[in-house]
């Protein structure tokens, strides 16, 4: 039943998210994933517009996504989602979620995501393939950041989204591009359209 949730929340209710108010996603006005390095909680912001020929209402999308959390939850027998907000305004329609974890970030949206720190990472399983480069776009060895600073903190993933992070951005995979100091997002070359919810490849941003 559970494809991506983002897809899900689009083809059901016919949109998406913004964040209004939600810690760090208050002012993202694309689809967000924000990675607390302390708590290892992860706040998602989906955000889409609102079209004229979508004739839902807030009320109707709240409780969709609220019912959709709760048979979650019921399924992992934890508070693992939380609904933080739901707001639709003029031509924009905002969601908030908060995740317990990046595990169940992953499991709610059936894709690979995490969020730790390389040395975490690395005893995952990742193994950081593919080329990786500078917060100026220079060509990087990544083992040498392996081995020389375990305690960084990478945010890995599979979906055409934003990622917020809490301090500068350092190295990405290839795949992603930096907007800003804090913030990369997958390049849309390398998102598979086929699919339409996953890259081509994991995406990396390290931090």
């Amino acid at each position: 039943m559970r494809n991506n949730r983002k897809n899900l929340f689009l083809c059901a209710a016919a949109a998406a998210v913004l964040v209004t108010g939600c810690g760090r996603l208050d002012r993202v006005d694309q689809t967000t994933v924000y990675a607390d390095p302390d708590n290892g909680v992860i706040q998602e912001a989906i955000v889409e517009a609102y079209a004229e020929e979508d004739t839902y209402s807030e009320s109707e999308l709240k409780a969709f996504v609220e019912e959709d959390a709760a048979a979650y939850n019921e399924e992992t027998g934890e508070e693992s989602v939380t609904v933080s907000g739901v707001n639709i305004s003029k031509d924009q329609v905002e969601i908030q979620l908060r995740y317990s974890d990046c595990e169940q970030y992953a499991g709610y949206h059936r894709t690979d995501f995490f969020a730790g720190t390389l040395a975490q990472a690395q005893e995952k399983g990742y193994d950081f393939s593919g080329t990786f480069l500078d917060a100026e776009g220079t060509e990087t060895t990544i083992s040498e950041v392996l081995s020389e600073h375990p305690d960084y903190h990478v945010v890995i993933f599979e979906e055409p989204i934003q990622i917020l992070t809490e301090s500068p951005v350092l190295y990405v995979s290839s795949n992603v591009t930096i907007t800003s100091e804090t913030t990369a997002e997958v390049t849309e070359e390398n998102i598979n359209q086929e699919v339409g919810v996953v890259t081509s490849e994991k995406a990396y941003v390290i931090y």
